[in-house]
């Protein structure tokens, strides 16, 4: 698959489709653009609304404002009165939780109670004491639509568009003793904002890990694994046109060996002092990879990094080609929006938004139209899309509003265009799910 290069742009803030430009960042706010109207209403203020956007132009917002906590909470104290259908406690607000408005019938009617859902481990714990806390959606119309508005497999968070790069899988690995991997840079899972440069001699080579991101968890109906980002750099001073392997494979423990799940990317070429990252998708194996008490599937723990994993590459040093992280250590990538549905709504009327890093609890959905901020009722939520109400406006006619989801840390997405249109049709873009029966 062939990544187009494209043009960020100026000027005011807009979103980005993926299915017409390839793999680029969804983040497309560029410096001294005209996004101060978004930043002056309660929650955006609270959020730092304004400060988010400054720092979308080099990326990893969550890490850099410290949005994230990576702590699971303790669960709801006992006692406390549960809403209906939304599993929350009466009068129980867990701390660095940005709850929206939730439809009452938001868990029984958009989510399965067959399969927990295992996240990054930051993510913070809540309604269920101590059972599991999400589940995968259904894998209904509009849990499909989203897949289709997924990112591409490669994207180059600096500068802002995509590399003329392909990538193809690898998956053939041979044992080899790992060295002890130097840490990632700033947190366990590493950055790609402002590393500095490592030094490497004329004419020699190395390559660096820089990040590991968690994008989603995959969805056991269609026996799709969990997908992450991998951020690697070249150190030389010259391009490497020599084939190599960038490698996931998932463990329970700190062993590494040929029989673990994995899946990987064969990356063509890097150019000199070039950052590309690419997206890999873990088989549904590892999810699956040990058993616990009761003898039922639980998933990996440990997750295995290899840059450069056959060893094709002559590099001045090797312990930065790698690492071994646990599974709740690798933060998600930053939220983003990718393409809306329908564009044009009906006040009142249901909207399916496609983006990527959401996470799996609900969050804020923010509409701003005429210099006013409003949040807008959620009817589905996961890491890949949401799916909400317009707000029921009297509108007289067309009018143009911007849609930002704010995930439950807070991290909010670009703003993406919606339009409200007492003439637009009447029908939904795509069926409301079925209520399953009570589990």
């Amino acid at each position: 698959m062939v990544v187009r290069p494209h043009d960020s742009g100026k000027g005011s803030l807009k979103h980005v489709r993926p299915d017409t430009i390839g793999h680029a960042r969804a983040h497309t706010v560029s410096r001294g653009a005209d996004f101060k109207h978004l930043t002056h209403g309660t929650v955006a203020r609270g959020i730092h609304l304004d400060r988010q956007y400054d720092l979308y132009h080099k990326g990893d917002v969550a890490r850099r404002l410290d949005m994230y906590h990576p702590k699971h909470h303790p669960g709801p104290p006992r006692g406390h009165a549960h809403l209906p259908g939304v599993g929350h406690p009466i009068g129980y607000v867990p701390h660095h939780i940005y709850r929206g408005r939730i439809s009452p019938v938001y868990r029984r009617s958009g989510f399965s109670f067959s399969f927990a859902y295992f996240g990054p481990g930051y993510y913070l714990s809540f309604g269920l004491g101590d059972g599991p806390s999400y589940w995968y959606p259904h894998w209904d119309p509009w849990v499909r639509w989203s897949w289709y508005h997924h990112c591409r497999p490669v994207w180059d968070p600096r500068p802002l568009w995509c590399r003329p790069v392909v990538y193809v899988p690898a998956r053939t690995w041979v044992w080899w003793e790992v060295p002890v991997w130097t840490p990632m840079p700033m947190v366990a899972s590493g950055t790609w904002v402002d590393v500095p440069p490592v030094v490497v001699p004329p004419a020699q080579s190395d390559l660096q890990l820089l990040a590991v991101r968690f994008v989603d968890p995959g969805h056991p109906d269609e026996k799709l694994g969990p997908r992450y980002r991998v951020w690697i750099r070249n150190n030389s001073n010259q391009e490497i046109t020599q084939p190599f392997d960038v490698l996931l494979l998932a463990g329970n423990d700190e062993k590494l060996a040929a029989e673990l799940p994995r899946a990987g990317a064969r990356i063509v070429s890097i150019g000199p002092n070039q950052t590309q990252a690419v997206d890999i998708r873990l088989p549904f194996d590892a999810m699956q990879i040990g058993r616990d008490a009761q003898g039922k599937p639980v998933p990996f723990s440990t997750l295995h990094v290899l840059v450069d994993a056959n060893r094709e590459i002559q590099e001045t040093s090797e312990v930065n080609n790698g690492t071994r992280l646990t599974a709740d250590l690798v933060l998600p990538v930053d939220p983003a929006a990718f393409e809306i549905e329908p564009k044009s709504v009906r006040p009142g009327g249901q909207v399916l938004l496609a983006g990527e890093g959401l996470g799996p609890a609900p969050g804020k959905v923010l509409v701003h139209l005429g210099g006013i901020e409003m949040e807008a009722e959620i009817l589905g939520w996961y890491d890949l899309g949401v799916r909400f109400t317009a707000p029921n406006l009297p509108v007289a006619g067309p009018t143009q509003a911007e849609v930002i989801i704010l995930r439950a840390d807070g991290t909010a997405t670009n703003p993406i265009a919606l339009s409200l249109d007492p003439a637009a049709p009447e029908a939904i873009p795509v069926p409301a799910p079925v209520a399953p029966a009570n589990p």
